[in-house]
């Protein structure tokens, strides 16, 4: 992973701190500074530290699989999708929409050059996650452009439907689920000494994913008479793809020792809040509960109970392989951020359906903020030691 990628994933963790902070205040009104920005910390755990992540690490370690020379630092795509970012989130916070256009451009144009980087490594020797990589990137095009016509009434002419629910369809079912899926192929054999499952098991997991994440995303653009069956088939095959992979990696976890730690339950626990929505659903599909509120609200405790906690587990240990040149470096997380971002996202669940929406809602994110300090904490002690071991060389 490259230096300028790990000096902004952390610099986006420090502020990722500050902007759950800021959901709190302002669901308690102690502060109305920054009321209407709960998609801005949405994006900031997963265009600011997911995509730094992905960006500067996916070319070099598909690289090594494959036995080529690693690329070198791309800094048009670093720099693309960082002014690109910026751009977004400065539009956002005053509804500019030149703004915004201008920001979705320069991120799809990143995406599309580390797309392209992608695509070259194709091969005989190329590792069985790159597969996941490229289709799970493919996706995060798509969502770009419908999150940027979101703003700008691209969707009248798309045709879409639910233009807010496709495009965090394709962002999470497409993009984050299929690349994470391609990070536990990669580093399961690192941590655990044991490869997640056979080819044959991959390659199922993979097209149950794929073309479950095309259904989800198909149903809410299609007129409603005729989105059922896309979306309920989409459902069931991301269902089975994502527990089929999850079992995979419970047992690789448990046999390795890994689920005595506190990481190795952050990246268990980390897909419980992905197959929530996945479970609640139905009962949306059969209008037993109403889909605004849960559609409004639901994306909070799965971006910060999956994607983050996720990263919690896996930031850490890619940081110290390519920081500290660790052989066996442990994975990050402790047993206290782990029950709060539990009981934060339960929080968060049962406001949907409490009286005292804003309260619970409030309680949640203070408890996601406390959450922030360990792993920034743990990021920021490692860049420390790199720069020690850089000095005394």
């Amino acid at each position: 992973m490259s230096i300028p990628y790990i000096f902004t994933t952390l610099f986006y963790t420090f502020v990722g701190l500050f902007i759950a902070a800021d959901a709190s205040l302002v669901s308690f009104n102690l502060t109305g500074a920054f009321p209407a920005l709960r998609w801005v910390r949405v994006h900031f755990i997963t265009l600011g530290i997911l995509s730094q992540v992905v960006f500067g690490l996916l070319p070099s370690l598909v690289a090594n699989h494959a036995k080529k020379a690693k690329p070198s630092m791309r800094w048009d795509i670093w720099l693309s999708l960082n002014a690109g970012f910026a751009l977004l989130i400065a539009g956002f916070s005053g509804m500019n929409h030149p703004q915004i256009f201008a920001g979705g451009t320069l991120v799809f144009i990143a995406t599309s050059l580390l797309f392209g980087e992608l695509w070259n490594l194709r091969g005989n020797e190329a590792p069985a996650s790159l597969k996941f990589y490229i289709t799970g990137v493919a996706y995060l095009l798509l969502g770009i452009i419908l999150g940027t016509g979101l703003f700008l009434n691209w969707s009248e002419a798309l045709h879409i439907r639910v233009p807010l629910e496709v495009h965090i369809h394709a962002n999470s079912w497409g993009f984050m689920s299929l690349v994470f899926a391609g990070l536990l192929v990669d580093f399961t054999p690192m941590i655990t000494g044991k490869p997640l499952g056979e080819k044959k098991a991959i390659d199922s997991i993979y097209w149950g994913m794929t073309l479950g994440a095309f259904g989800i995303i198909l149903g809410p653009w299609i007129p409603a008479s005729i989105s059922e069956p896309p979306t309920v088939a989409g459902l069931l095959l991301h269902l089975a793809g994502t527990i089929w992979l999850v079992v995979l990696m419970i047992r690789a976890l448990k046999a390795s020792g890994h689920l005595s730690q506190a990481g190795g339950w952050h990246l268990v626990a980390s897909y419980v809040w992905i197959l929530m929505p996945v479970l609640v659903a139905p009962t949306i599909l059969l209008k037993l509960i109403p889909s605004g509120p849960v559609e409004s609200t639901a994306p909070q405790p799965l971006i910060y109970g999956w994607v983050f906690q996720f990263g919690i587990a896996l930031i850490p240990y890619i940081f110290r392989r390519t920081l500290l040149k660790e052989k066996n470096p442990a994975l990050g997380g402790s047993w206290l951020t782990l029950t709060l971002l539990t009981l934060g996202g339960l929080i968060i669940w049962i406001s949907i359906f409490s009286p005292i929406e804003n309260v619970l809602y409030g309680i949640g994110f203070a408890l996601y903020t406390i959450a922030f300090i360990q792993p920034l904490k743990e990021l920021l002690d490692i860049v420390r030691k790199a720069t020690v071991k850089f000095e005394e060389a």
